[in-house]
């Protein structure tokens, strides 16, 4: 439901507050431009030239459902995590030749940063100035299903097009999460890094913990034992690793506990860009969710 009413307010409101672009423009979206909702068209170029570049794979399954992919790049390559990633001088060409840059924001991406203050003559649309909870302090904006669809709107709106439909497509699969999420809500979970908050918020979930921060900060000895202990108290279904890193860390703080093992994407690496490419991804996530997490029988 909370998805379904988001639609509707989202809908209402761009129609209040949205200046309507033609087909033939896309758009500067500046901080003002954020608070209000609104967007500005400054160049006139048709959608079907227009080249947009999502900075991460997520965010490429967001675009990818208004965007053919012969004008969509992504920065980092699939199964790369933004926390090892650095700009070679081939990526600062991509970022040259793009129109519409859609990227997570600078607290995930500080290599875009500079970029966006570089050249405000393109697109520039953060995930991060549509966050809803300043209590969520969480980068991983895609995560959260309400300001994917903000998102969404946004980039539709600069290239011409309607988002309808993705909504549609992402309140379905909202729904279905809810759906076979809800009997694994009381279980608890850790993951590896802390990547999942936005998630956890939307379906009410029970994450007990995470082996580090940020894949940067491995954990020292006394954070590990205190990691084991509780996992020791029985409150632990499942610990989930990611594809992006090495299992180590989690083998070595689980041991011979007796706790299931599962693996979680936040990239959604493993998803082809297609039109229902991200609908699918937050299925995908739920189900890997209740694999590890539900009972065993």
């Amino acid at each position: 439901m909370l998805i379904r009413t988001a639609v509707l307010v989202l809908s209402t409101f761009l129609t209040f507050t949205a200046q309507p672009l033609s087909a033939h423009a896309y758009s500067k979206v500046g901080s003002s431009d954020h608070a209000n909702g609104q967007v500005s068209a400054y160049s006139a170029r048709t959608s079907e030239t227009t080249k947009v570049l999502a900075s991460l794979h997520p965010i490429g399954l967001i675009a990818a459902s208004l965007v053919p992919q012969g004008q969509l790049d992504v920065l980092v390559p699939p199964g790369v995590s933004p926390h090892d990633f650095s700009l070679r001088p081939s990526d600062i060409d991509r970022l040259q030749e793009a129109d519409i840059i859609v990227w997570s924001g600078p607290a995930v991406e500080p290599y875009l940063a500079g970029f966006a203050r570089r050249w405000p003559d393109k697109t520039w649309i953060a995930m991060s100035d549509y966050q809803q909870f300043a209590s969520i302090n969480d980068p991983h904006y895609w995560l959260s299903s309400q300001v994917t669809l903000q998102v969404h709107s946004t980039l539709a709106q600069a290239l011409g097009k309607n988002s309808d439909d993705f909504q549609r497509q992402v309140a379905r699969a909202h729904d279905y999460s809810e759906q076979v999420l809800a009997p694994v809500k009381h279980r608890g979970f850790f993951v590896y890094h802390r990547a999942y908050d936005h998630w956890v918020h939307d379906y009410g979930l029970k994450q007990v913990g995470n082996f580090t921060l940020t894949p940067e900060q491995k954990p020292g000895g006394r954070t590990i034992q205190l990691m084991r202990e509780q996992l020791r108290q029985g409150d632990v279904a499942c610990v989930f690793r990611e594809p992006e890193y090495s299992p180590a860390l989690v083998v070595k703080v689980v041991g011979n506990l007796p706790v299931k093992h599962g693996e979680l994407d936040p990239l959604g690496s493993h998803i082809a860009l297609s039109k229902d490419g991200y609908p699918y991804f937050l299925r995908d996530l739920a189900d890997r969710a209740v694999n590890c997490l539900k009972e065993e029988q």
